[in-house]
Order: structure tokens, then sequence, then C-alpha cells
């Protein structure tokens, strides 16, 4: 006996097979672009934060002079949410975590322009913001060190917080001290 087509019931199971198939392909699909997403965000994010940590620990080592001061001169730390560099042409830079904008800004002679978004300072599971600058300070107002703690999450991630997935955060901390301080302790 010769078959010349296909029955009902396979066609119906062949349709079936074919939906949970394309179901799975596209759920796949969707999870991978999401992880591509996220790891492209988070990967852009920590280099923009890390040309930023580099700029202002070269700013640090050239510094002549630095401010806030702390308010004693037996107070030796110091910590702040702006930082103040003297250039060694004697222009100031002023650097400014905005925790209402979640933006570190550079203000330089009078212009004043967003330096990096999403700075957020709340470590994992902390709850208080940590001040992006620590300053230490020898013998009354000459800065011996400084470090800068910047916590960073992608201000790009709006897609992934309303989709249930945890923007991804970075934390860079580096340390830097000015060469006249390097050579003449």
């Amino acid at each position: 006996m010769i078959r010349r087509a296909f029955n009902l019931v396979e066609l119906m199971l062949a349709t079936a097979l074919t939906a949970v198939l394309l179901v799975a392909v596209m759920m796949s699909l969707q999870a991978s672009f999401h992880a591509y997403r996220e790891t492209t965000e988070s990967a852009s994010t920590g280099v923009v934060g890390r040309i930023v940590m580099e700029r202002i620990q070269g700013l640090i080592r050239n510094g002549i002079d630095f401010a806030p001061y702390p308010g004693t001169m037996s107070g030796v730390a110091l910590e702040s949410n702006v930082l103040e560099i003297q250039r060694p042409d004697g222009s100031w830079v002023t650097i400014r975590w905005v925790p209402v904008t979640g933006s570190l800004h550079w203000e330089d002679d009078g212009a004043d322009w967003v330096l990096l978004e999403g700075v957020t300072q709340l470590p994992r599971g902390e709850t208080v913001p940590v001040p992006p600058f620590a300053l230490e300070f020898h013998r009354g107002r000459h800065l011996h060190r400084a470090t800068i703690d910047l916590c960073v999450v992608a201000d790009d991630v709006q897609g992934l917080e309303i989709e249930g997935i945890e923007s991804p955060r970075l934390r860079l901390i580096g340390s830097a001290m000015p060469r006249n301080t390097a050579w003449n302790p």
C-alpha cells in the first residue's frame, strides 16, 4: 500500500515539535542578547572609569597644591566629595561628586562639565555613600597621599533594571602621591 501524504496526527506532532524548538531558540537568543548587552555596558563603564581614574591620578602626581585642607593642623586625614588641584601652570582644577545627579564633575577656569555619570558611591551591601576622595596630609597642609574610591554603575542600563537584571557595579580604587612629596619627603 502506497501512502500519498501525511495524516493529521503526524502534521500536528510535527507542528508542535517545530513550535517547541522555535520557542527554545527564541528564549536562548533573548538570553544571549541580554548577556551581551550587560557585558558591553559593563565593559564600557569600566574603560571610561579607568580612564577617569588615570586622569585624576595624573593630576595628583603633577599637582603643586591641594584642597580642601584638614580642619586642624593635627588632622592628617580628610574624606571629601571635592578635590581641588593646583596645576604647575598655577591654574586650579576642581573635581566634585554631585550625589543628587550621581555624577563626577570637572571644573576648570569657570567651565563645568560632567566627567563620569553613574557614580553612586554605594558599595554592595552599603546604604551610606562613601566619599570618593580620602586625603592624607603631612606636616599641616602638604598632601602626602590621595586615595580615589569610585563606585560606578553603568548609567545606560535602564532596560536591564526594568527586566529584573541587576545592573553591574564597578568599584575603582586608586592611590597617588604628588611627585614633590615622593622625591622630597
